[in-house]
């Protein structure tokens, strides 16, 4: 009977494999089949910044944000001083343009904040909401304040996106100034928030700039150097992926109350055998946060966090709370979110990392190289091993039948040794996405499918049968 295992058939055998595994691995890397390596990413991140959310609470930010709610508008229609017109979503354009003037004139200038971003997408003019060059020029005197030396905030609106841009007659009657709008909306970024995005379609002939700073960046253009920071790095452009923290109180963050608790239940979840963790407080978010309704009862230096000191530069986002307008957004600890505390975490990754800011790093190119490097030692490790094992089993005596006993324990120990390679895998990939995450602030992606190399070394040691080929 003709010999399988010669020369000739086993070199053929281990390019044919090769050839396979690195096919099968540039598939998994750049197809992304069924969004498995996407989800399971996804799913990884969330759980690390989650745990790195409790294990590392971070100092209140010098943010503030106003939310525009159902309550607060009924309560500020009603008040005897009817500081709105509107007793319902959408307010009026006066409306607005009280808002907008008690933000930037409440008091002392030193109580004032240095930028503020208004939340709210004008896209079209609405003639049930009034006259809106009315509102445009409420923000020409804001943005102009009669008297020399006078300092007033930098106000800027939603400028929508591509998908969403501001109409060409919004933009005139609210001041067709490009200089005030900040894109709101953007496509092709995923999870990851850009610091610069187009604000309309390139082939729009529409005078609004073609590109905007973030609402973050925006913002963060006039707190940076109000701080006495280096700034220069902010017209670098990027992308990044948002570390959502929460504020340094033992009502929100005490590790060893929270913490335990958490790494059980995220245990018992990957076993099958338990539940998500629950959300944390939206409370316990590192900024100040305002109901609108407050706003004007509130006295001078009420929007001022209270841990800043007089005169101490900060921000302010306004933006509408109401689950009825779909602007909500999935985060790995609060659940779900309105859109303008979006912007203002953005805003505290900014103001406390600076240009270390978790930033977006895809490594599908690496990954790819190390997948056809992996696969070619894999398969030269199995060639070798069965020219080892060939000469060996050939003799003119055969060895005795293995028993029962000893096959049953040379499989258990071959099985030991390979989980041992799935599990030190797995904690050295987990190890360098964490080093890369927590020192180099890298958010990794086209990575995590590298564990499927767990399953290529676990079939990739070849054991000798002891017995004679036929």
């Amino acid at each position: 009977m003709p010999r399988t295992d010669s020369r000739p058939y086993r070199r053929i055998e281990a390019l044919l494999q090769f050839i396979g595994l690195v096919f099968l691995g540039l598939w998994v890397i750049w197809a992304d089949p069924f969004g498995l390596s996407t989800a399971s990413e996804k799913a990884l991140a969330t759980d690390i910044s989650r745990s790195r959310a409790y294990v590392s609470p971070v100092d209140p930010a010098p943010i503030t944000v106003v939310s525009i709610d159902y309550p607060s508008i009924k309560a500020l229609h009603e008040a005897d001083a009817a500081y709105l017109e509107a007793d319902d979503w959408p307010l009026s354009y006066r409306d607005h343009a009280r808002i907008l003037s008690r933000l930037v004139s409440a008091g002392d200038p030193d109580d004032a904040p240095v930028a503020v971003f208004y939340d709210i997408f004008f896209e079209r003019p609405r003639a049930a909401s009034g006259d809106m060059a009315a509102l445009g020029r409420v923000l020409a005197r804001i943005s102009d304040p009669p008297g020399s030396g006078e300092r007033r905030p930098a106000v800027y609106l939603a400028g929508g996106g591509v998908q969403m841009p501001l109409s060409a007659e919004s933009f005139d009657l609210l001041g067709g100034r490009g200089s005030m709008l900040a894109t709101a909306a953007w496509q092709d970024h995923g999870d990851y928030y850009p610091l610069w995005a187009p604000l309309r379609p390139d082939d729009d002939a529409s005078p609004l700039p073609a590109t905007g700073p973030s609402a973050a960046l925006a913002l963060y253009r006039h707190l940076c150097p109000a701080q006495g920071k280096d700034c220069d790095w902010l017209e670098d452009g990027g992308a990044m992926s948002l570390q959502w923290v929460m504020r340094d109180d033992p009502a929100c963050s005490d590790r060893w109350t929270h913490l335990p608790g958490y790494v059980i239940k995220t245990v018992l979840r990957y076993a099958g055998a338990g539940d998500p963790p629950g959300a944390a407080d939206p409370h316990c978010m590192p900024f100040h946060q305002v109901r609108l309704q407050d706003l004007f009862a509130m006295p001078a230096g009420g929007l001022r966090p209270p841990h800043l000191p007089k005169g101490a530069p900060y921000v302010v986002l306004v933006g509408a709370v109401m689950p009825s307008l779909n602007d909500y957004h999935d985060t790995p600890l609060y659940e779900k979110v309105a859109g303008v505390y979006l912007h203002a975490m953005a805003v505290e990754n900014l103001n406390r990392m600076d240009s270390d800011f978790l930033r977006e790093q895809n490594i599908r190119g690496v990954s790819s190289v190390l997948w056809v490097l992996i696969a070619l030692f894999v398969c030269l490790r199995r060639h070798r091993a069965r020219r080892r094992t060939a000469p060996a089993s050939a003799g003119p005596a055969a060895p005795p039948e293995p028993t029962f006993r000893d096959i049953a324990g040379r499989r258990l120990r071959a099985l030991g040794s390979r989980a041992g390679w799935v599990l030190l895998m797995i904690v050295l990939i987990t190890l360098i996405y964490l080093f890369c995450y927590s020192v180099l602030d890298i958010a990794l992606e086209g990575w995590l499918f590298m564990i499927g190399l767990v399953s290529l070394l676990l079939f990739s040691k070849d054991e000798p049968t002891d017995r004679p080929d036929p």
